[in-house]
């Protein structure tokens, strides 16, 4: 965890930048399950640029993520009064019980190390979720991306030579552009299976799981997940 945040700290101007675009289908659907006056929790926020897909929106949102510049992004580009962004773990939430309607985790829940940490991540955030709230994700599908036996088949070999501790679905993902020396980036290979056992296992009720659309910018297609919090 400390590595992803170093990481995205010293990357996060130009990944910022890259990260504009918000012409995704599954954004469009979680839009939509949004309800005038909800509370929104964005973890992983980065630099916030979600929080524009509800403009306009009488929502509250509050943002968080683990990298203090991109936090500092987020905030200088969206000055609005209906919107929060503080620097936090998604593996203890600083919110009471019960405090949001939804809770979105958009590319956020593959960086988590470790099915330990992504258990707690999720059970975190359903612990802050509202009786009936949606929590609402969105993995990369790396399984889908063309050099995925390229990076697997690295941390593999590291494994074998004792150094890497990962698990052998995860990889390290090169980020190269506007730094002196290569970002390696954490992801773990998600499928639909696990994903839906993971939520499971944290008290939710699946809605829908599914693959989004074809391979896009980046070489991958995405997971959406979206899932319920029980009443009872």
């Amino acid at each position: 965890m400390d590595s992803v945040r170093s990481g995205y700290d010293t990357i996060a101007g130009e990944f910022a930048a890259s990260r504009s675009d918000l012409q995704w289908l599954e954004l469009d659907d979680f839009r939509r399950r949004v309800k005038s006056g909800d509370r929104i929790l964005d973890l992983g926020c980065g630099s916030g640029r979600v929080f524009k897909l509800f403009a306009g929106a009488a929502i509250e949102y509050e943002g968080l993520d683990v990298s203090p510049e991109l936090v500092a992004i987020a905030r200088r580009e969206n000055q609005d009064l209906l919107a929060t962004f503080r620097v936090g773990s998604m593996l203890a939430l600083p919110y009471d019980d019960a405090s949001f309607d939804v809770v979105l985790m958009i590319a956020a829940l593959h960086h988590v190390p470790s099915r330990r940490f992504r258990l707690q991540a999720v059970r975190e955030a359903a612990r802050v979720l509202r009786p009936g709230g949606l929590l609402l994700l969105t993995n990369w599908d790396l399984w889908s991306h063309p050099k995925r036996w390229r990076w697997l088949g690295r941390n593999l070999w590291r494994k074998a030579t004792g150094r890497s501790d990962l698990d052998w679905n995860d990889v390290l993902v090169p980020w190269v552009r506007g730094v002196a020396e290569t970002v390696w980036r954490y992801y773990h290979l998600f499928t639909l299976a696990e994903l839906r056992r993971l939520c499971r296992a944290a008290g939710l009720e699946v809605e829908e799981n599914v693959r989004v659309g074809e391979r896009r910018r980046g070489g991958a297609a995405n997971l959406k997940t979206v899932c319920r919090k029980p009443l009872g």
